[in-house]
């Protein structure tokens, strides 16, 4: 009777470390040291597991900022505006970089990085979504003051100190941090 009972303890134990591994074989790390890029990987990362504004959209616009050399922002909110295209001339300002995770987009513009070599990845990409219009005689942008989106507020020495607040353009104030 002993030996059964510590067998299924034993089994369960078992099954309770696989998946353990599973899940943790599933969720991406978040990085603890590096520059803006990585908060926005972190941020992402982030929105896309447990944000429920990612389930209304698509599409996502990334933005990030350095506050006071301290604390990196990255705001994060839908947009669906289109980039235009007239020739070979870009009419507003194209995305450098991209992240996509199972049919949404999350896209950026870093002016540290050059334009020409990652415009054409990043315009195919764009395309995909039914973002990109060529020699467009109407040119329309919209902005949603009330939309919703996510502020992530990371320490800079050290990424995996965070707080993240829901955010619009009408209301946007910086959390306490202690980045010491």
């Amino acid at each position: 009777m002993i030996n059964i009972m510590k067998n299924k303890i034993y089994l369960y134990l078992v099954i309770l470390s696989f998946l353990t591994l599973a899940c943790i074989g599933q969720t991406k790390a978040i990085l603890s040291k590096g520059n803006y890029t990585e908060a926005i990987n972190n941020a992402v990362n982030d929105f896309y597991k447990t944000s429920k504004l990612v389930k209304r959209d698509t599409i996502f616009s990334v933005s990030y900022k350095t506050l006071n050399n301290n604390i990196i922002e990255v705001n994060i909110i839908a947009n669906s505006n289109k980039f235009y295209i007239d020739g070979d001339k870009p009419l507003n300002r194209l995305p450098t970089n991209y992240i996509e995770n199972n049919g949404k987009i999350f896209y950026w513009y870093d002016k540290d990085k050059d334009q020409d070599n990652s415009n054409s990845n990043v315009i195919n990409k764009l395309k995909k979504y039914k973002l990109v219009e060529y020699d467009s005689d109407i040119i329309e942008y919209s902005r949603d003051d009330k939309k919703e989106g996510m502020t992530y507020y990371f320490c800079a020495k050290n990424l995996t100190n965070y707080k993240k607040l829901k955010s619009n353009i009408l209301k946007n104030k910086i959390p306490k941090l202690s980045c010491e």
